[in-house]
C-alpha cells in the first residue's frame, strides 16, 4: 500500500469530479499544492484528455484502457506481440516505467487520478447495454453487470500485471482500481478474490 500524501477538500473535489470540463475549471486553482505538483496535475490532464491525432476532439485516453485492455487480456494467447507492445506504451502513459523514482506527492496524484478514471468507467457499467447476454438479446441483471465490472477491473489491473510480469510497476494502478471497485460495489471483494485465485475468467 502506498503512503498517501494528505490532500485537502478542494484537491479531493478535483479528483472526485468526472466531467473533464468541470475538472479543467477546478484545476485552475488547487490550494496547498506546490507548483511542481500542480504542474504534474496539469500535465496528466492534458495527456489524458487530448486526442493526439485529433486535438480538437474530446477524448479520455485512460477511459479507453478499460475498454481495450480487457479484450487484449482475453486474446493474449493469440496476440502476445500486441500485448507486450501495448503494455510498454501503457506503462509510459501512466508514468509507471520507474515508479520508485516518483515522489510521495506524485504517487498520490497518480493514485487519485487512476481512481478517477476507474470511477468514470464504472459509472458506465450500469447502462442497459452493458454486459448484455445471448448476443445482446437479453439485458444483464444488476448482479451480472457488477460481476462483469469486477472482471473488467481485474483484467485491466491485476490480470494484465501478472501475465506481463509488471506487478511491481503497476502496483499503484492495481491498488487504485481495486479500491475504487470496492467503493463502487463492496460485495465484489469475494468475486474479485475468486478471480485472482484462479487467474481470471475462462
Amino acid at each position: 500500500m502506498i503512503k498517501m500524501y494528505e490532500m485537502n477538500e478542494a484537491g479531493m473535489a478535483y479528483f472526485r469530479e468526472l466531467d473533464p470540463q468541470k475538472r479543467r475549471k477546478l484545476l485552475r486553482d488547487l490550494p496547498d499544492l506546490e507548483e511542481e505538483a500542480l504542474d504534474f496535475c496539469r500535465m496528466l490532464y492534458q495527456q489524458r484528455y487530448t486526442n493526439p491525432k485529433h486535438p480538437d476532439q474530446a477524448a479520455d485516453n485512460w477511459l479507453w484502457k478499460f475498454v481495450y485492455l480487457p479484450g487484449l487480456f482475453k486474446r493474449r494467447r493469440f496476440l502476445p506481440g500486441a500485448l507486450k507492445k501495448e503494455m510498454q506504451g501503457t506503462l509510459k502513459e501512466l508514468h509507471l516505467e520507474h515508479p520508485d523514482d516518483l515522489s510521495g506527492i506524485h504517487k498520490t496524484i497518480l493514485y487519485l487520478e487512476f481512481r478517477n478514471a476507474a470511477r468514470r468507467y464504472l459509472s458506465t457499467c450500469k447502462g442497459d447495454h452493458y454486459a448484455r447476454k445471448f448476443l445482446g438479446l437479453r439485458s444483464a441483471t444488476d448482479r451480472e453487470k457488477r460481476n462483469q465490472a469486477c472482471e473488467d477491473i481485474w483484467m485491466v489491473s491485476k490480470g494484465l500485471a501478472r501475465i506481463t510480469g509488471q506487478e511491481e510497476n503497476l502496483e499503484i494502478w492495481c491498488e487504485a482500481l481495486y479500491e475504487e471497485l470496492l467503493e463502487y460495489d463492496p460485495d465484489s471483494q469475494k468475486y474479485y478474490e475468486e478471480l485472482d485465485a484462479k487467474g481470471g475468467i475462462a
